[in-house]
């Protein structure tokens, strides 16, 4: 499974992310945390790392193995 973090800043942003996502077809899960879990915090540190996976757009990030 692979998890995307979004940090929106309001509820309208919450919203607009969760339209998105439906008509995209992707799972969304709102998770409000007063502190980033573990799972949360790793994903945050590997991208302040720059630790994974570029794409230039979405068929690219798809047609990669292992993802």
């Amino acid at each position: 499974m692979t998890t995307i973090i979004v940090t929106p800043k309001t509820k309208e942003e919450i919203n607009l992310l969760t339209s998105l996502f439906k008509r995209m077809n992707i799972e969304a899960k709102v998770v409000e945390e007063p502190v980033p879990n573990y799972e949360t915090r790793k994903a945050m540190e590997d991208v302040e790392r720059k630790i994974g996976n570029k794409a230039k757009n979405s068929e690219d990030l798809f047609s990669k193995p292992g993802i």
